[in-house]
């Protein structure tokens, strides 16, 4: 008896032995899986890094979850591409321009959409090869309508005008004429404004068709672009914009009048501020928490005409009061700043190498804008990112 035990011991570890080998050697399954992206958060935020910063053909867009600072995707666009992202979260939006030889031949400018989750093509629309391309990139060369039913390009041959895209139909609906007057701030469902070289304001109403409707144009000039430039991208809150000046002056807009209506400029800058040398600067100075009614704004130490420096500091004004209200100390200078739109907001600074110091990645610093207090940052980024932006609003 105990032979035959033993004898079926063997047999049975044996064949178990040839399983467990079997099920070791056994190849993965063949093929590749793409993974794809959870609902974009409160505090993702999207990196926008232009050709011809380190690349020469290709816009790196680096998508950022701002709560784990963790880098999620990449996409690349075209040549001083530009992006917005659709309020549903579900799309992100790319103008790109491309050459048939590269850096130069015959030029061919799309809208490229993509699919937010698997960050995949799924729509291509031509438009008219005259948009707009700058550097630093911004939102007044590539926005959307709120209700996400047109995507409006800014134009510049150096005429200035704007494409209206229905994405509805993925299609070009027209182009509105903004003679003397470039970029689009949105200023209602149908309506956009544009700066105008004077220093006055353009506003605009298109209709359902993507055709303009109304034109007017502010009565006077709110600045002097000889004396105090203002910087194109306001902060907008409620009804009113706030444009920050080179020179710390505040030049508020009512947003709702039409054609809008300038407010009475105020200062960011004490006598004592003035003489410590103590100015706005960056490549994306300004932002908006409109819960709150503050404005953020990089500052810095400079002369004239420093007015892209990066900053030291980010200062916090109520707009009410009209007054600094905070002040946020950055362990690392910073080219851009941007507050999340939800109960909980976060600013994010992203801070660029030193031109002349030594070899190094783009850093993207957080911060809970509740007690100023850094929460963290993301090194190494890819690229060299010069305009941030999230989601336009909470949902």
């Amino acid at each position: 008896m105990r032979i035959r035990l033993g004898a079926a011991s063997g047999i049975i570890f044996a064949a178990w032995l040839v399983a467990a080998l079997s099920s070791a050697q056994a190849p993965p399954p063949e093929g590749v899986r793409v993974r794809e992206l959870g609902p974009i958060g409160p505090h993702w935020v999207f990196l926008v890094s232009p050709a011809g910063a380190d690349s020469e053909l290709s816009t790196k867009i680096e998508i950022v979850d701002g709560d784990s600072l963790q880098l999620l995707g990449l996409l690349t666009g075209g040549l001083l591409s530009t992006a917005a992202l659709s309020p549903d979260r579900k799309f992100i939006y790319m103008a790109d321009t491309f050459y048939s030889r590269g850096s130069r031949g015959d030029r061919t400018d799309v809208i490229s959409i993509y699919d937010a989750r698997r960050l995949a093509p799924v729509h291509e629309v031509v438009i008219p090869a005259k948009r707009q391309q700058h550097i630093p990139p911004d939102s007044s060369a590539l926005t959307i309508t709120p209700d996400g039913r047109f995507l409006l390009v800014a134009n510049l041959t150096p005429a200035t005008s704007v494409t209206v895209v229905d994405v509805n139909s993925n299609k070009v609906a027209g182009e509105i004429d903004t003679a003397g007057c470039a970029g689009i701030v949105m200023a209602g469902a149908r309506r956009f404004n544009s700066i105008c070289g004077d220093g006055a304001l353009l506003s605009i109403r298109f209709d359902d068709r993507g055709k303009a409707a109304a034109s007017r144009r502010m009565a006077r000039p709110f600045f002097d672009p000889e004396k105090d430039p203002v910087f194109s991208v306001p902060a907008v809150i409620g009804k009113r914009a706030y444009y920050a000046s080179y020179h710390g002056m505040v030049y508020p807009v009512d947003w709702e009048a039409d054609p809008p209506i300038a407010g009475a400029p105020w200062p960011m800058l004490s006598g004592e501020d003035r003489k410590a040398g103590w100015r706005p600067g960056g490549y994306q100075p300004l932002a908006a928490y409109a819960p709150g009614k503050l404005i953020y704004i990089l500052m810095h130490q400079g002369g004239e005409w420093t007015h892209k420096q990066a900053g030291t500091e980010v200062w916090v004004y109520n707009i009410e009061q009209r007054r600094r209200v905070d002040k946020i100390v950055l362990p690392r200078p910073g080219s851009e700043v941007y507050v999340t739109p939800d109960r909980d907001p976060r600013m994010f600074v992203v801070s660029l190498p030193e031109l002349n110091g030594p070899p190094s990645a783009p850093i993207l610093q957080s911060f809970s804008t509740a007690s100023g207090r850094y929460l963290g940052a993301l090194d190494q980024l890819p690229g060299f990112p010069l305009w941030i932006f999230g989601p336009a609003r909470a949902m």
